[in-house]
């Protein structure tokens, strides 16, 4: 069930003149996951972008768009808005967001009980020691910046939702199939649910292990959304 909340989160977003000649038009926003799917190049990322950017009210700059409208205007007070690209996790991310995650005490407990059941497949299990994160594997003791490409990126994906907890979200995830074992694919969204059942999710893909575990409906296609003057 959809709470209040959620029903007064993002319903559409429409630009106009996109790089100069592209006119978005996206009605229907799901309350809970939306999932777009286009070639590349189409503009999916750049979408993304651009609502982010809207509701943070980001760019003093000449925009690359002459025209943009949501509904509604400006969400309500007291909703987290995320935005995570493919490469963020390589950028330090987890060291800006840890300590603010760790600093939750007992409630940090859900992130490492989705450590353990998620990196099961290479044995590691994930534990607090001295106030820093850590991982154990085969009788060592891992920092954080020993994981895998891959496992930084779902380690900061719930870390950032995580931190959102206690209140509604809108959660912009860009590709995030890049580096992610096609299981970890398949459970992302039900990961991102489990964190915070109040987050609206927007993702782009070109996998379909992201929307194959019941997910289909939620689904749109750039092409769809893109019209033509």
């Amino acid at each position: 069930m959809i709470s209040d909340a959620m029903e007064a989160m993002i319903r559409s977003f429409l630009v106009r003149g996109l790089w100069g000649f592209k006119n978005i038009v996206w009605k229907d926003i799901h309350p809970d996951i939306n999932i777009l799917v286009g070639v590349n190049g189409c503009g999916k990322s750049t979408m993304l972008s651009l609502m982010y950017d809207y509701y943070q009210k980001v760019g003093d700059g000449t925009p690359n768009y002459v025209e943009a409208k949501a509904e509604p205007s400006e969400l309500p007070a007291g909703v987290s808005l995320v935005l995570l690209r493919p490469l963020d996790a390589l950028l330090n991310g987890i060291g800006e967001y840890l300590p603010l995650a760790l600093s939750r005490g007992e409630a940090f407990g859900q992130v490492i009980d989705l450590l353990d059941e998620l990196f099961a497949g290479t044995a590691k299990k994930a534990g607090v020691e001295n106030g820093e994160l850590v991982f154990y594997q085969a009788g060592q003791t891992l920092g954080f910046s020993k994981l895998s490409t891959g496992e930084k990126q779902l380690l900061l994906i719930i870390l950032r939702v995580f931190l959102t907890q206690g209140g509604p979200a809108v959660v912009f995830l860009d590709e995030p199939e890049v580096s992610l074992h096609i299981s970890w694919q398949r459970q992302i969204i039900d990961v991102i649910q489990q964190l915070n059942p109040q987050t609206q999710l927007f993702i782009t893909s070109h996998s379909p292990s992201i929307f194959s575990s019941g997910w289909g409906d939620k689904v749109v296609y750039f092409e769809d959304i893109d019209v033509q003057e």
